[in-house]
């Protein structure tokens, strides 16, 4: 039966790239036996595994030429006294770092039982040469942020959440989780996080456990041209009540809030096409970004680099083999947000909250 008639009217319909539909012929059953699972050999399969191609939607506004900036990144941000923000810093050898990483801590030698997170859903998904990854995530061609974000959090970190997993098997509470709306900023701005899953933290230490903050902005809205003025910044301007923030210094605003509201230190800033790994000090005057990664980088791969910063974001809880770590910056003063007091809602279950309360009340209480 001829195929290619079913293809083209889901991809005028759904917007759906024919590549997922189209009647190409099945690989052969014998040389699918022949390849590799990618946990049997995780340390080969993240240096083998490219991010698939993300084709945008013609719907978009054009992405202006090479070198020229984009006028679309308008942040609801303002300057305001307690973003303490100072100097940034541009990290030296990343790429050096992420692939040694990889290498030194993921295993050549089985890790588990399957590809397949079953507990979270998805897990390994982004093709590598000479593994056997299951299917392609039919997601389509992006026509806003939200797509871009599917993109996101359906191929590199579901893959990543799952190696975690594997490597370090007391991260297994560890989830990505999509963060809440943004109001004003929706439209261009959105982010996820990988860290605890609230629903499983019974200890009060767990509440200050680190995160990895993954914010997204589409590649017409965060240009290759802006995305160079981001990673290029070196100071961010002093509260100036009378004085507007330049477009980037709202970016670099937006991400300094979130990341202070959360309690995290590191952070990824993507449009999908390219990846910029970063973090802050800890009383959050510094930031120390990497060069943009592109997505088809081979050496390292962006899943290398992922998997690195989630290790290295909370190497004090599983002691990997060379993390990096954030420099300790002499003189710096606590940031108010980066300890707050745990709830006692972070502290209990869920089903046992009201019986546990009143045993603390009675205590509480106890001559």
């Amino acid at each position: 039966m001829n195929m290619n008639w079913i293809a083209a009217a889901l991809e005028e319909t759904f917007n759906l790239p024919v590549r997922h539909f189209s009647g190409q012929p099945q690989a052969n059953p014998l040389s699918l036996a022949r390849k590799k699972l990618a946990h049997q050999d995780l340390r080969q399969y993240a240096s083998e595994a490219i991010l698939p191609k993300m084709d945008v939607s013609p719907s978009v506004p054009p992405i202006p030429p090479s070198g020229h900036r984009g006028h679309l990144n308008r942040l609801a941000v303002e300057s305001k006294t307690d973003r303490n923000l100072d100097t940034l810093y541009a990290m030296d050898n990343f790429e050096k770092i992420a692939e040694e990483f990889s290498m030194l801590n993921l295993p050549a030698v089985q890790k588990g039982d399957s590809d397949v997170d079953p507990d979270n859903g998805g897990g390994i998904v982004v093709p590598a040469l000479g593994f056997q990854i299951s299917s392609v995530v039919p997601i389509g061609k992006p026509s806003d942020v939200d797509r871009v974000l599917r993109w996101v959090m359906e191929y590199p970190l579901a893959t990543v959440n799952h190696m975690m997993h594997l490597v370090y098997p007391q991260t297994t509470d560890y989830t990505i989780q999509r963060g809440s709306d943004e109001g004003d900023d929706r439209g261009v701005f959105r982010w996820a996080t990988w860290g605890r899953d609230e629903s499983t933290i019974t200890e009060a230490q767990d509440t200050w456990s680190e995160s990895v903050l993954v914010f997204v902005q589409p590649p017409w809205i965060l240009t290759p041209r802006d995305f160079e003025a981001f990673v290029n910044l070196r100071a961010f301007p002093p509260f100036n009540g009378s004085k507007p923030l330049k477009s980037i210094e709202r970016l670099w605003a937006k991400i300094w809030d979130i990341c202070s509201q959360k309690r995290s230190h590191w952070f990824v800033l993507t449009t999908y096409w390219g990846w910029v790994f970063g973090a802050f000090s800890q009383g959050r005057s510094r930031a120390f970004t990497s060069e943009i990664i592109p997505f088809n980088l081979k050496l390292p791969t962006v899943v290398q680099c992922l998997f690195s910063w989630f290790a290295c974001a909370i190497a004090g809880q599983i002691h990997p083999h060379g993390a990096w770590a954030i420099p300790e910056v002499s003189g710096e003063a606590q940031n108010h947000n980066a300890v707050q007091p745990c709830t006692y809602r972070s502290i209990c279950r869920k089903r046992k909250r009201l019986k546990e309360r009143d045993a603390l009340l009675a205590l509480a209480l106890k001559p």
